[in-house]
């Protein structure tokens, strides 16, 4: 019997059983935790290093620097992002957010995800209260009503068995089986848009600026890596991205270096695409209309997912975790039964609406930069001028970081 079983050992799941891990917090020696990973490269210490990057908020560094991960990241190489540019195209509307204007020494950091999942599961096995099940995927959920436990039916190598846990949390993305499996309904819409992902190398160092080039087609984000990398977001409409894709490099170069444009060219001079390929994603607005139930709990983007402008998606997961991974702790400490509804909604009274507000506020943001009317053009334009107001961009910049929830 597990006291919390996690079905998703990514980012946000991984964390999560981090945070309930004993190896720095010895109380929790005696609460129970499985996880399991249908990836079996994970196990091998095999995480595909393949450019893709997140965005993460200071604040977000801070709740793994509590959970005691951090550390292993910064060995492995994180990258500070000191400035923050927030444009429309050329044009000389813009906005810089500096790290100093918070008093802080980083707005946040770029961190490669295969040097997240590294340093996370490298802590996950150190811990002694935690079961890593993998590979292994979930095959059905029950709830058994007379025992109040949740029953979880999985397949791995030694064929199909029943794991029972006082707790089931679903970290397991945006098209989350133990979701589907709980029938917990959604709203959500597509954007006509693609992301494509890829990595570029510049002859001169970034010094540590991030970019968010506002386009028609939606945002472009520079977002820096090591002293002369670079991890590009390329939003692109979905009739032009089938072209993007299928371009030959040095035509795919020329053509990025139309989005960057040319001051920001000349700041860094030739560029060359170094990521063995060019991925890409379409991004989701969908929203759990609940992320409890009786012995169950969604996190990150089984809960959630949200457009990737500013980068926030990553943020509301490690949120999540780190709301929940408190509230288990101090149920745990007082004797509660950690899958009781009432636990559970302190959980959900502290994320719906800073999730819901953020995945709304980009949303919003979205709409209004990704077009031609002239209305919105004014507006947008009026918006960044504003922006630049000591106040509210201090106001904006609390917000990004995460300051508000650490």
């Amino acid at each position: 019997m597990f006291d919390v079983l996690i079905v998703g050992a990514g980012m946000v799941g991984a964390s999560l059983a981090c945070a309930l891990g004993d190896k720095n917090c010895t109380s929790d020696r005696n609460l129970k935790v499985g996880i399991i990973e249908v990836n079996g490269n994970f196990l091998r210490g095999e995480f595909t290093a393949d450019g893709r990057a997140s965005a993460i908020a200071y604040g977000s560094s801070q709740i793994w620097q509590n959970i005691g991960v951090w550390g292993g990241m910064q060995r492995r190489g994180v990258t500070p992002m000191y400035t923050i540019q927030v444009s429309e195209g050329d044009l000389p509307y813009q906005v810089q957010l500096r790290c100093e204007d918070m008093g802080q020494a980083a707005l946040g950091y770029i961190v490669e995800n295969s040097v997240t999942l590294a340093s996370l599961w490298e802590f996950a096995r150190e811990c002694q209260n935690l079961e890593l099940i993998c590979p292994a995927k979930i095959l059905d959920i029950e709830y058994v009503r007379d025992r109040d436990v949740m029953r979880v039916k999985i397949s791995s190598e030694i064929g199909e068995q029943y794991l029972e846990t006082k707790l089931l949390v679903g970290a397991d993305g945006g098209r989350s089986l133990v979701r589907q499996l709980a029938n917990i309904a959604i709203d959500q819409h597509l954007y006509e848009q693609t992301c494509i992902v890829t990595t570029i190398q510049s002859e001169k160092p970034h010094q540590n600026f991030a970019y968010e080039r506002f386009q028609a087609s939606g945002p472009f984000a520079i977002l820096p890596l090591g002293s002369d990398r670079a991890c590009i977001v390329w939003t692109a409409t979905t009739d032009e991205t089938p072209h993007l894709l299928a371009l030959e490099e040095s035509t795919f170069l020329q053509e990025l270096a139309k989005r960057f444009g040319q001051p920001l060219m000349e700041r860094l001079g030739n560029i060359k695409v170094i990521s063995r390929e060019r991925a890409s994603y379409v991004p989701r607005w969908m929203h759990s209309q609940t992320y409890i139930q009786s012995r169950l709990a969604l996190i990150g983007d089984a809960a959630h997912t949200t457009h990737p402008i500013a980068g926030q998606g990553m943020n509301l997961g490690i949120r999540d975790v780190n709301a929940l991974a408190n509230v288990l702790k101090a149920a745990h400490q007082n004797h509660e039964d950690l899958g009781a509804i009432a636990v559970l909604k302190r959980y959900e009274a502290k994320r719906k609406w800073d999730n819901l507000g953020v995945i709304w506020l980009t949303d919003i943001s979205n709409r209004l930069f990704s077009n031609h009317n002239w209305f919105f053009k004014v507006l947008r334009r009026f918006g960044l001028l504003l922006l630049q107001i000591s106040p509210l961009k201090r106001v904006l910049m609390y917000f990004m970081m995460g300051l508000h929830q650490v």
